[in-house]
């Protein structure tokens, strides 16, 4: 097992879903690799942005620059992360898809969405609230902290595998809501645009076409 630095937070997630998908020896290295890229990071006085670091962009940083130093190729290395996000988040899937049998899901999602995009602050994304109301849900994010940070590091690809995680979790999460994103700035738009929209009005939409 890994030890624990007193001054360096661990994802109580990520770290301890890793290790029986990569094995004692990668393990070792990425925790080693994060905990030099922690402690090397002037960090943000924003809470929110630093819990991301903590929980997402940098263990995630770390696997890849180890995979890519071990030999794996981009495509390689990225394959193998999308298939251990896919273990390391299936909690959150399985979450998701539990509330999203619930009748009023998208009425709970209006009234909800905005307070939970505080996860989100605007020193770290810039967002654009579009429509609220009972026939769509949609918001374009102009800039994202995810792919401003890799992107200093040279690995702004990594940030379309974070992008994955949202599709994996939102795109069968209820048979009342239908998610849609046709734009991210990890695969090259300028910006992300996020729509959910209650499946009784997208097939009356699609209906009168």
């Amino acid at each position: 097992m890994y030890q624990k630095i007193k001054e360096i937070p661990m994802s109580k997630r990520f770290f301890p879903g890793l290790l029986p998908i990569v094995g004692d020896e990668i393990f070792q290295k990425i925790i080693a690799r994060y905990q030099d890229l922690f402690s090397s990071q002037d960090l943000p006085s924003n809470p929110k942005l630093r819990w991301h670091l903590v929980e997402g962009i940098l263990p995630g940083l770390a696997f890849y620059q180890v995979l890519r130093e071990s030999g794996k190729s981009q495509e390689s290395a990225l394959a193998i992360i999308d298939q251990a996000f896919m273990v390391l988040f299936s909690d959150n899937f399985a979450k998701m898809k539990k509330l999203g049998r619930l009748s009023f899901i998208y009425p709970f999602l209006r009234i909800y969405v905005k307070p939970a995009m505080r996860q989100y602050p605007p020193d770290g994304w810039k967002i654009d609230w579009l429509q609220i109301d009972n026939k769509a849900i949609h918001f374009d994010m102009k800039s994202c902290y995810y792919f401003d940070t890799f992107s200093k590091y040279g690995a702004p690809e990594l940030t379309d595998s974070f992008c994955r995680v949202d599709d994996l979790t939102y795109e069968n999460m209820s048979p009342h809501i239908k998610w849609q994103r046709s734009k991210t700035i990890a695969r090259g738009d300028g910006y992300c645009n996020f729509c959910f929209l209650p499946v009784k009005e997208q097939k009356k939409k699609e209906a009168s076409q």
